[in-house]
């Protein structure tokens, strides 16, 4: 999907936001592609544009506002812990490799 496509999916799927549920699945798929993008790295939520100033991408604000509408909360594993939340953290399960792979600090536990 190109980013605007991507962009006028989000738009929409925020107009009907209180419609959406966790069982959209249409809808999170275009919101996963979106959250992809942010944690890629390919798009920022805001970015600077010069001079000192910013600009926010306020589709891709909203994308990350849709994607708690579309999650139940549900235990998520946090380590030797286990916490209730709508997001699983985003490292969970990753092996050593995938760490290395991403090139940035972390602090999870690489232990299941």
């Amino acid at each position: 999907m190109t980013s605007e496509t991507l962009r006028l999916s989000i738009e929409s799927a925020w107009e009907r936001r209180a419609e959406l549920t966790p069982a959209d699945a249409s809808t999170r798929s275009v919101v996963d592609e979106a959250i992809d993008l942010l944690d890629s790295g390919r798009a920022r939520v805001a970015e600077p544009v010069g001079d000192g100033h910013w600009q926010v991408n306020e589709w891709l604000k909203k994308a990350v506002l849709l994607s708690f509408r579309l999650s139940d909360n549900a235990a998520v594993a946090m380590g030797g812990l286990t916490g209730y939340d709508k997001v699983p953290l985003k490292y969970a399960g990753w092996s050593d490799a995938q760490f290395r792979a991403q090139g940035a600090r972390n602090c999870a536990s690489l232990q299941q």
